[in-house]
């Protein structure tokens, strides 16, 4: 699945991709295990999980984008420990996703980003059958490295301070840091995952920016380096909260996200 990403990135003169077999691995792993054992495609988990509570869970701490795809027949199954992919299967996933049409080519955009570097792979695929021949459902997990943060607790009560602090490295120069909130997740039935194809990522609802901008809490800057004590709370509310990073980085004029990590606020 590599060689074949890295095969299509070519053909438009980017950059190969390395395999990454820590968190964005286990991450999608988890993701297509879940797929498979229960027969739908989609960016969402049976327990209402998204990719990046998942990497975050996972062990991650840069941003995460998730190409996906599986079977959609809702049926459960068992998955094959010791499974022998065909490697047709493999082909027909990557071709699926590269050659998609805009502006349903999400995936395809997601193989071309310029800028990533690494890639967990996802695979998992069900007991083979009398009646059926065994499918795989693959997972593509791009992470792209602009920095190291400091650890975040997975949990923490709303209305705690939240201690932010990191470094950002060349090319990437540190913009402000965001907090988005969600609900916190809840078991999907698997009919209704399949009809949540796309998933997009939640934009904060405060920002924090370094001195000289209009914040509510200005975040210190020093060089490359940024810290910034933040509290937890959205009007007081628990849930998923969703702690981003955010840069600008050569040849683009928005800000990139370039960190996303998920704290269970109660």
């Amino acid at each position: 699945m590599v060689q074949l990403i890295n095969r299509d990135r070519a053909t438009m003169g980017l950059p190969p991709v390395a395999l990454d077999e820590g968190p964005p691995t286990r991450g999608g792993q988890a993701h297509a295990e879940d797929m498979a054992r229960n027969g739908y495609l989609g960016h969402w988990g049976t327990d209402g999980s998204v990719p990046e509570q998942r990497y975050t869970e996972a062990g991650g701490n840069d941003m995460v984008l998730e190409n996906a795809s599986c079977f959609t027949d809702e049926q459960p199954r068992v998955l094959d420990p010791t499974a022998r992919v065909d490697v047709r299967n493999i082909d027909q996933a990557e071709d699926m996703f590269f050659h998609e049409k805009p502006p349903n080519d999400g995936h395809r955009r997601n193989i071309l980003e310029p800028s990533h570097q690494r890639v967990g792979i996802g695979v998992a695929q069900p007991r083979p059958t009398p009646a059926e021949i065994p499918v795989p459902c693959f997972t593509q997990e791009f992470v792209d490295a602009y920095g190291t943060y400091a650890a975040v607790p997975g949990s923490m009560r709303v209305g705690e301070t939240l201690q932010v602090a990191g470094a950002l490295a060349a090319p990437a120069i540190f913009a402000g840091v965001g907090l988005a909130r969600v609900d916190g997740p809840r078991p999907v039935p698997v009919a209704e995952l399949n009809r949540r194809r796309s998933y997009p990522v939640p934009a904060p609802y405060q920002m924090y920016w370094p001195p000289g901008f209009q914040t509510p809490i200005p975040v210190r800057v020093d060089a490359n380096r940024f810290a910034v004590s933040l509290p937890l709370s959205d009007g007081g509310r628990p849930g998923m909260y969703e702690l981003s990073v955010w840069a600008s980085l050569p040849g683009s004029r928005e800000l990139r996200m370039v960190s996303l990590r998920t704290i269970q606020a109660r």
